[in-house]
C-alpha cells in the first residue's frame, strides 16, 4: 500500500505527510511536496526525494523506511481561497500584495 500511495503522490504532484523511521529506529512525521523516485542510492525505485517541510529542503527517503502516509492535499485542491490570509484579530481577510512594501528602507516614505 505504502508503494501505491508513493506512486500516487508522484503522479498528483500531492502533498504527503509520511510516518519515517531512520536507521537508529527514531521516528518522525515529515510533509513532503515535489515528490520524485531517486536513484541517488542506485537501488531503482527504492528511495524517493522530495522537499521537506521540517527540514525546509530537500531531502531523501527509503520508502522501506515509511510506515504510513496520509494525502494532505492535491494541487487541484489548491484555490484562491487557500491564498487567503484571515488574521484572528481583524474581521476584514487580508489579500497579501507581493508589490506592497511593508517597511521602509534609509527613510524611504511608506506609501
Amino acid at each position: 500500500m505504502i508503494y501505491e500511495d508513493i506512486q500516487r503522490a508522484i503522479d498528483t504532484g500531492a502533498i504527503i505527510e509520511i510516518e519515517y523511521t531512520k536507521s537508529d529506529g527514531t521516528s518522525s512525521l515529515r510533509r513532503l511536496s515535489d515528490i520524485a523516485y531517486s536513484n541517488e542510492y542506485g537501488y531503482g525505485n527504492s528511495h524517493i526525494k522530495a522537499f521537506c517541510h521540517m527540514r525546509n529542503e530537500e531531502r531523501t527517503f527509503k520508502i522501506d523506511r515509511i510506515s504510513r502516509v496520509t494525502f494532505i492535499s492535491s494541487p487541484d485542491a489548491i484555490s484562491e481561497q487557500s491564498m487567503l490570509i484571515t488574521p484572528t484579530n481583524v474581521d476584514m481577510p487580508y489579500r497579501f500584495n507581493p508589490n506592497k512594501r511593508i517597511f521602509a528602507l534609509y527613510g524611504e516614505d511608506y506609501n
